[in-house]
């Protein structure tokens, strides 16, 4: 069964933003593609962040606590602890989820760069929904037809929609859609079936703790993110946006049962 350890780069296939911008945007594409998440490291402040953001997405996407520039400030603010759909921005746990869930269109690419560490704490959590979607293949077929329903959840307030939380697409691939909080309520059948589907996602979560200049890259239609509480002043820089059209990202991710693209083929036998 896929596990998200395999989908996670290793620490030594980091891309720095001179290397981004100096012809190793192709490889780190194809990283993305196969695993859905890139490594990213030596970010300088918030420039490179914004550099960085620049080559993978276009256009970035202005989220509700964006600053001008594109970026929001992920911290803990002291005023949005316990407020429905403001977690992020607390010190507390924070569920594994697709960012903006709620929307029509969630943003697809997803950055979060550590400008500083907490003191304890604040390790990022990861989950890839192509383990997931694997193991409720394998064992809980049920549940997979319940939560890939077009009415499985509801997801967001008075202007939010119905989605699946597992999509099947066109040419077997997939897209996940996720939030664990009270903007989140799931039809009869699906919520039959949520211990499943919160069985899957813990035993397919990776716990990874980014120091200081280092970031991630994260499909946000196949890896689910979150973290853990923390003591002290950790501070992170997130961008939102849609991918590059030279990332070649197709719509969500191939079923863990198909076969790879040509090209993403020979990038993995040249990998290894």
């Amino acid at each position: 069964m896929p596990s998200l350890h395999a989908a996670i780069p290793a620490a030594d296939d980091e891309f720095t933003p001179g290397a981004l911008g100096g012809g190793e945007l192709e490889r780190a594409a194809a990283v993305l593609r196969e695993r859905g998440s890139v490594r990213l490291g030596r970010l300088g402040g918030r420039g490179d962040v914004l550099g960085t953001a620049g080559r993978l997405m276009s256009p970035l996407w202005q989220h509700r606590d964006a600053d001008p520039d594109g970026l929001t400030v992920i911290r803990d603010t002291g005023r949005h602890e316990g407020r429905p759909g403001f977690a992020g921005l607390g010190r507390g746990d924070l569920a594994p989820h697709t960012e903006c869930a709620q929307l029509l269109h969630p943003p697809r690419l997803l950055l979060l760069a550590c400008a500083r560490t907490a003191d304890a704490g604040g390790e990022s959590l990861l989950v890839d929904g192509r383990a997931v979607l694997a193991e409720l293949a394998d064992s809980h077929p049920a549940a997979l037809e319940a939560l890939s329903a077009p009415r499985a959840a509801y997801f967001g307030g008075a202007d939010g929609h119905f989605a699946p939380v597992l999509e099947s697409l066109p040419h077997g691939r997939w897209r996940l859609r996720l939030r664990q909080d009270s903007l989140a309520r799931f039809s009869q059948e699906a919520d039959a079936h949520l211990p499943a589907l919160r069985r899957a996602v813990e035993r397919n979560t990776t716990r990874l703790l980014l120091a200081d200049g280092q970031g991630l890259v994260l499909d946000n239609h196949r890896v689910l993110h979150g973290r853990t509480s923390f003591v002290g002043e950790r501070l992170l820089l997130r961008a939102l946006g849609q991918p590059d059209p030279r990332l070649a990202l197709e719509p969500g991710f191939p079923a863990p049962w198909s076969r790879p693209s040509p090209a993403d083929a020979e990038v993995a036998v040249g990998r290894g």
